[in-house]
């Protein structure tokens, strides 16, 4: 597990695209903390990471996935806020974009836990010491 400390919306961003630099095709990056913590944010980091201009990315808590295409991969990006039960969890078609070889970005993965893969990447985001200051820790892949 990494431990990464962001004061600012610029080093989520680095950390997100750090992240991104290393994955690969059916990779699920399972976010996991509340209202405000900067998943999407880091979205847009993890989007830049992949070669994806990342001015494109959004919240998807409306959409519940936004899909972005990149030159070699590409980003599905899901809000799973709303989802409470398998029946809402199946609508959302996740189940078949885990069977399209792109890569999943997962917000409010604490509602769909039991439905990951069980080598899903995970990222926590916490608050730090100070309003702006966040906690973010990745576990599941080597960021060395």
């Amino acid at each position: 597990m990494r431990i990464f400390n962001s004061n600012s919306v610029e080093e989520t961003h680095r950390i997100g695209e750090r992240l991104g630099s290393v994955l690969k095709s059916g990779d699920v990056v399972a976010y996991f903390g509340g209202m405000g913590m900067g998943k999407t944010t880091f979205t847009h980091g993890l989007a830049r990471g992949l070669g994806i201009d990342e001015k494109e990315v959004s919240s998807p808590t409306f959409a519940l996935v936004h899909e972005y295409r990149g030159k070699t991969n590409t980003l599905y990006h899901f809000d799973m806020y709303r989802i409470e039960s398998w029946d809402d969890l199946y609508s959302t078609g996740f189940f078949d974009y885990l069977d399209f070889g792109g890569i999943l970005a997962v917000e409010w993965s604490e509602n769909i836990e039991n439905a990951l893969p069980e080598n899903s990447i995970k990222v926590t985001f916490r608050h730090g010491e100070n309003e702006n200051e966040r906690i973010i820790e990745i576990e599941g892949v080597d960021l060395e």
